[in-house]
């Protein structure tokens, strides 16, 4: 197995609460209402397993080995993926603080959280893209077969850390499964 196939397998889990999180987001474009309680819940997501739990792996374990092992060569491809993860966190943010005005239907919060949903879901399609096909097969290359082996130990270590009787995700996945069914049951 490919050490970036379990980063990959995360993304799929992503993309799929953000196509949910774009389904909502035009669906509030043509008026209608979403319950603040799926916003809460997939804002739960995007921090916890995305944000924290994902890009830590990649950002400090993948890039960190890869720093030490290309000597700055890939650098600036890993700065731009930095930077993404820095402004899909503060994407998180926006969305986060539009919720308390949104669950109290003032119209300034439904279009801040419409702008901050429009730029998180954008920007981290194209940010799971520029991994998926650019960044994950250059790194897959430039690893040795002992490398990639402690890398998938340090991934499987970082789970056993967070984790509890189910897998983060696991877990995670049941979550993106409630969330489809709150905008399916509407």
């Amino acid at each position: 197995m490919k050490v970036t196939q379990t980063l990959t397998n995360e993304h799929y889990l992503i993309l799929k609460v953000l196509q949910l999180l774009n389904q909502s987001r035009k669906e509030l474009e043509s008026g209608k209402i979403i319950p603040g309680i799926f916003f809460e819940k997939a804002m739960a997501f995007c921090s916890d397993f995305a944000d924290q739990f994902h890009h830590f792996k990649e950002e400090f374990l993948l890039f960190g080995l890869l720093s030490y092992k290309k000597e700055g060569e890939l650098d600036s491809a890993m700065g731009t993926l930095r930077y993404q993860h820095e402004r899909c966190k503060h994407c998180i943010s926006q969305i986060k603080k539009a919720l308390d005005g949104y669950n109290n239907k003032k119209e300034m919060s439904v279009t801040f959280l419409l702008e901050s949903l429009a730029v998180y879901v954008s920007l981290l399609r194209r940010h799971i893209y520029l991994e998926d096909q650019i960044f994950f097969p250059m790194a897959e290359k430039a690893l040795s077969t002992a490398e990639k082996k402690s890398l998938q130990e340090q991934f499987a270590d970082e789970e056993n850390r967070l984790g509890s009787k189910e897998s983060i995700f696991e877990r995670n996945q049941i979550l993106a499964d409630e969330l489809a069914m709150i905008m399916n049951s509407r």
